[in-house]
């Protein structure tokens, strides 16, 4: 896994990917139904707390997040550690903040670690679950209906080797973010196809635009966002689902030529400049925001933050220029998982928490609407209760739904490819764009990492 995630970077960037906090406690859950528990003589998580509290203690719940500055905490102290405080009024909560992924993982590995582990979706699940570090939720599914609270494509995201391992934290996706001012200015009209877009891409570095703004110096596995829409929007999803499911492979032509046309537009200077090795993530939103690009490919999370670093910015998101012979397409994802640590004493406990965390409505649509968190992917999301909000914002968010709706998904990385693949992916599309690897050879490659993913079972499960 690289050493920065996307999650990681998204949590120094916006409030938004802070909705990624939870609480809880430890040790391998039991397979005996909570009845069976009872009448057995066990103890519930709820009796537990109490037994607790008459003996003058108190349950502890930590909670992993990664390092936030005090405007960021101040938001999550008002939509996620207040509430989880009120619902478990007898519980110490501790949000523990981490450097990095890596630190995370050596103390989990090292028998410790918070009892709820905010990690980077099912691709980074997956490696937890690969070395027995994150416990198995079948039975709590079982126990408060959580497949059928969940969306299926992303439900299904969540289960390694037939095991429910992790729960959805976001529903997020990949846009086409278009600076207004610089469009209007030089009388150019958003492009509807990818035709459309390349003719637009050679007038504006003709006049010292960058058409489209890149950087990940800070960050070298932005990549897969790029890999992730160009695959999805101009190989398709059909081609990429064949590819991911053993039925085709990943060395389809369809799929060589999108990760050409990728690499090719980084040679033209229409991706990063040819630059983008040497340009921050943070440089590639000003370069956007300031309009010394006019164009950007980003998740949906970067929204909140040029609404919050940069008010003044007039931008607009939408599909990326469809292929006419696949359509529009929208690559989806989870933003991250939510799994209970296999060191846990108290998985019960962690469970219930997170329960609470799914099943809190008001403070959830609050969320979305008053900070720009990310909506979770819930069946029962009610878009028109964010009526009123950032139009742009809630655009974006409708431009969600309705993708979902008409069956125009794509497929993100972090969330449908299988982890080892996606390493090798995000570590190596820079070596194409400088001319080190060939795109057969990285295709090739990719296609060793997905058949050993699925010879062992565990590529990611995909929505039909």
């Amino acid at each position: 896994m690289m050493k920065k995630t996307k999650r990681i970077l998204a949590l120094t960037l916006t409030a938004c990917s802070l909705l990624s906090l939870t609480a809880c406690s430890g040790g391998k859950a039991s397979e005996t139904p909570t009845t069976e528990k009872q009448a057995a003589g066990e103890t519930t998580a709820a009796e537990k707390t109490e037994t607790a509290k008459g003996e003058g203690k108190r349950e502890k719940l930590v909670i992993s997040t990664y390092l936030a500055d005090a405007a960021q905490v101040a938001v999550r102290e008002k939509y996620i550690d207040g509430p989880l405080q009120e619902a478990f009024p007898d519980v110490d909560i501790e949000i523990k903040m981490y450097n990095d992924r890596q630190s995370l993982q050596v103390e989990v590995a090292g028998g410790g670690g918070p009892d709820i582990l905010d990690l980077d979706g099912p691709t980074d699940v997956a490696e937890f679950a690969k070395a027995d570090r994150v416990l198995a939720l079948d039975d709590y599914a079982a126990k408060y209906g959580w497949q059928d609270m969940f969306y299926d494509w992303a439900y299904d995201s969540c289960f390694y080797n037939e095991k429910l391992f992790s729960l959805p934290t976001s529903f997020e996706g990949m846009v086409i973010y278009y600076n207004m001012d610089v469009m209007e200015e030089n009388g150019w009209k958003k492009p509807e196809t990818k035709d459309e877009l390349i003719t637009l891409m050679k007038e504006m570095k003709g006049k010292g635009i960058i058409p489209l703004s890149f950087g990940n110096s800070n960050y070298q596995g932005a990549v897969d966002w790029l890999y992730s829409t160009f695959t999805s929007c101009y190989a398709g999803p059909d081609v990429l689902r064949k590819a991911l499911t053993g039925e085709g492979k990943f060395t389809d032509p369809k799929l060589t030529a999108s990760i050409q046309t990728m690499v090719d537009w980084w040679t033209e200077g229409w991706l990063g400049d040819n630059a983008s090795q040497s340009i921050t993530n943070e440089d590639m939103m000003a370069f956007f925001a300031e309009g010394r690009a006019a164009m950007m490919i980003n998740g949906t999370w970067a929204s909140n933050q040029l609404n919050t670093t940069y008010p003044d910015c007039n931008w607009d998101s939408e599909m990326m220029p469809k292929d006419p012979e696949i359509g529009s397409i929208l690559p989806f994802a989870t933003g991250g998982g939510y799994s209970i640590n296999a060191n846990s004493k108290n998985p019960d406990l962690a469970a219930e928490v997170l329960n609470f965390l799914f099943t809190s409505m008001d403070r959830h649509y609050a969320s979305i609407n008053e900070a720009g968190y990310q909506p979770y992917p819930l069946k029962d999301f009610d878009i028109s209760k964010l009526e009123g909000m950032d139009p742009k914002m809630f655009d974006q968010y409708q431009l969600l739904m309705d993708a979902q709706t008409n069956n125009q998904i794509g497929f993100c990385s972090w969330t449908f490819y299988p982890s080892d693949m996606r390493v090798y992916m995000n570590e190596n599309v820079d070596s194409m764009f400088l001319g080190v690897l060939s795109v057969d050879d990285f295709m090739n490659k990719s296609q060793e990492y997905l058949d050993a993913a699925l010879a062992s079972g565990t590529a990611p499960v995909l929505p039909e």
